[in-house]
C-alpha cells in the first residue's frame, strides 16, 4: 500500500489553498463582485484552456472506448450516490422542507474536478491520461447533476440543458474532436503554449475561489442541526460511495487510466456546486454547507487512507 504520508503531502496543498482563499474572503479581501467575476473567469477561460492542454494529444484519449467508459462511470456513479444519500437521509429521518432534498444532492457528489485533478497529476506526474480523464469524466457527473439531480431539488421535468453548454463542455467536446480526427496536430505550438499557460492558473484559482465561497457562505447558523447533518453525510461521502466506486473500478473493465480517476474520485469529499445550487432552486443552503465543510474537514485525514487502500486494492 502507498504510504499514507505520500498520499497526504499530495491533498496538503489543496486543502491549504481553499483554507486561503476561506481566510482572505473572512478577512474582507473579496467583494461578492470580484468573487462573481473570479469564477466567471475560470469557467469560461482559464478551465477550458486546462482541459484544452490535458486531452489534445492525450494518448488514453484516442480511444472513444476510453471516453465512453469515463462519461458513463461518472453518470452512473453519481445517480448511485444520489441514491445512497437518500437512503442515509431517510434513515437520519431528514424531512423535505428542512434539507431532505439538499443533503440528497450535496452528499451525492463529490468534488470531482479541481480538486481531484491536482492529486491525480501529483500521484501519477509521468502519465497524462488520468489528469485528461478527470474531466471526460466530469461531463458524465454534470449530466447527472443538471437532469436528475435538478429534479430531486425542484421536483419538476424539464431541466435546463443549457447549463451543460459551457465553457468547459464545450472545451471537453471540441478537444475529444480533435483527438479523435487528429486535428490537434495542426495547431500551432505557439497556441498550444498560450493555453496551457492560462491553464496553469486554472488549477489554484479554482481551489482559492472554492475556499472562498465556502468562507462567504459560512455563518453562525451553521451550527443548527450540525452534528447530525455532519455524520450521515460523512457515512454517505467518505464510506459508503467510495465503497461504490472502488467496487466499479475493481470489478468493470474500466480502462487503467479511468481506475486511477476513480480512485482518487473516491477520497473526495462533497462538491462545492450544491450549495449554489441549493441557493437558486429553492433549497436548503445551510444543509448543503454543513455537508461540504463536514466532509472537506474529515476527508483530510479519510482521503489519503481511502485513496492509499484502492492503490493497494486495484493494483495501481
Amino acid at each position: 500500500m502507498p504510504a499514507y504520508s505520500t498520499i497526504l503531502f499530495a491533498l496538503i496543498p489543496v486543502f491549504l489553498v481553499m483554507i486561503t482563499g476561506a481566510a482572505f474572503q473572512k478577512a474582507g479581501g473579496l467583494s461578492e463582485e470580484l468573487e462573481t467575476g473570479m469564477m466567471r473567469l475560470v469557467l469560461n477561460l482559464l478551465a477550458p484552456c486546462l482541459i484544452f492542454s490535458k486531452i489534445t494529444g492525450n494518448p488514453a484519449l484516442e480511444s472513444i472506448a476510453v471516453a465512453g467508459w469515463s462519461i458513463g462511470t461518472g453518470l452512473v456513479l453519481i445517480l448511485l450516490g444520489f441514491g445512497i444519500a437518500a437512503l442515509v437521509a431517510a434513515i437520519a429521518r431528514f424531512r423535505k422542507g428542512e434539507g431532505l432534498r439538499t443533503f440528497t444532492i450535496a452528499a451525492g457528489i463529490q468534488n470531482y474536478g479541481f480538486m481531484a485533478l491536482p492529486v491525480v497529476m501529483e500521484l501519477w506526474p509521468n502519465d497524462p491520461g488520468p489528469g485528461g480523464l478527470v474531466f471526460v469524466h466530469g461531463i458524465g457527473i454534470e449530466l447527472a447533476m443538471w437532469t436528475v439531480g435538478l429534479f430531486i431539488m425542484t421536483q419538476h421535468a424539464g431541466p435546463p440543458w443549457k447549463k451543460l453548454i459551457n465553457g468547459p463542455f464545450i472545451a471537453v467536446l471540441v478537444s475529444l474532436a480533435l483527438n479523435f480526427s487528429g486535428g490537434h496536430t495542426l495547431l500551432p505550438e505557439v497556441i498550444k503554449t498560450a493555453m496551457g499557460w492560462l491553464g496553469d492558473c486554472a488549477i489554484p484559482m479554482s481551489l482559492f475561489m472554492i475556499g472562498a465561497t465556502i468562507g462567504r457562505l459560512f455563518k453562525r447558523q451553521f451550527w443548527d442541526d450540525a452534528i447530525r447533518v455532519s455524520l450521515a453525510s460523512c457515512a454517505v461521502r467518505l464510506i459508503l460511495h467510495p465503497i461504490a466506486i472502488l467496487a466499479v473500478a475493481k470489478y468493470l473493465p474500466v480502462p487503467v487510466e479511468l481506475q486511477k480517476v476513480l480512485v482518487v474520485q473516491a477520497g473526495m469529499p462533497a462538491a462545492v456546486f450544491p450549495i449554489v445550487i441549493a441557493r437558486l432552486y429553492g433549497g436548503h443552503p445551510q444543509t448543503a454547507i454543513q455537508v461540504v465543510l463536514a466532509t472537506t474537514i474529515v476527508s483530510v485525514i479519510t482521503a489519503p487512507l481511502i485513496i492509499a487502500f484502492g492503490m493497494a486494492w486495484l493494483g495501481l
